[in-house]
Parts: structure tokens; C-alpha cells; sequence
């Protein structure tokens, strides 16, 4: 595994030759391995790749401004005037209108005409982009509490 990564070396050039157009069997053969071998390296690489996304995500939301969870079933129509409200109580400008709240939701969240699809989360980053999570934060805050309150460290 390279030290500034968690793909292997190997799981690199496999990912920087599927990029040029190569097909499994092609990369298997400049490799001198099996096109199945091929297959699981690149599975591999792309989770890696999907968890870091995804932890990225959680740091971002850990250090957002503002965020409001919206649940299954609520109709995002409602999701601007909570992140608005919430926002006022922290002292945080919210640089987007309302409607542009909901073109970003209908643009990127699990919706189906206006109701979440599933629960998630809505949050202002420290550069003020808007961006959804579907990891809730609180799902490990009750992780913790069941696991005896404690930070491991």
C-alpha cells in the first residue's frame, strides 16, 4: 500500500488503465495475471475509494456550520425554513435562497416529487456549500451510548 494512500500500487495502475479505455482481460495480460484478479483489485480499489468519499463526507458534516436531518417521508418544501431557523439560532448567514435550497435538494437528495425518499442530512461546510449525507450523525451518537458512552481513542 503506497503511504499517501489506500490503494496498492498494484490497484493504481489497474485503476489508471481501465481510465485509458483498457478492458479487464487487456490489463490482465500486460499484468501477467487473470482478468478475475484484475476484477477483484479494481472491486477492491473502488470501495476503498467509496468508504474514503464517504469518511470525507462525515468530516465535512462533523464541522458544518449549520445541518438539519430530514427524515423518510417529509416533504422537502419544509427542509429551507428549519436550516434557516437553526441557522438564525447559531448567528450563521445562509448564502442560498429558498429556492435555491430546493433546486440543490431536488438536484442531489434522495427525494421523489418533494418526499425523502430516505432519511438524510442537509449541511452548510465550513465553505459554505451545501451538501447531503446520508450517514446521520446521530446513528453513531447512539452507537457510543450503547457501547457504554465511551470514546475510543
Amino acid at each position: 500500500m503506497s503511504a499517501r494512500s489506500f490503494l496498492t500500487e498494484q490497484q493504481i495502475k489497474i485503476l489508471r488503465l481501465r481510465a485509458r479505455g483498457l478492458k479487464q482481460s487487456e490489463i490482465a495480460e500486460l499484468l501477467g495475471t487473470s482478468r478475475a484478479n484484475v476484477s477483484i483489485l479494481e472491486r477492491r480499489a473502488l470501495d476503498k475509494i467509496e468508504k474514503a468519499r464517504n469518511t470525507i463526507l462525515i468530516w465535512e458534516q462533523i464541522n458544518a456550520k449549520v445541518s438539519v436531518e430530514v427524515k423518510r417521508g417529509e416533504d422537502i418544501f419544509s427542509v429551507p425554513d428549519r436550516l434557516f431557523e437553526k441557522a438564525d439560532e447559531l448567528g450563521i448567514k445562509v448564502p442560498y435562497s429558498t429556492a435555491e435550497i430546493i433546486a440543490f435538494l431536488v438536484e442531489h437528495a434522495p427525494i421523489s416529487d418533494r418526499i425523502a425518499k430516505r432519511d438524510f442530512t442537509l449541511f452548510l461546510d465550513a465553505k459554505d456549500r451545501l451538501r447531503i449525507s446520508e450517514c446521520l450523525l446521530e446513528d453513531f451518537d447512539e452507537m457510543g451510548k450503547k457501547e457504554g458512552g465511551k470514546d475510543s481513542v
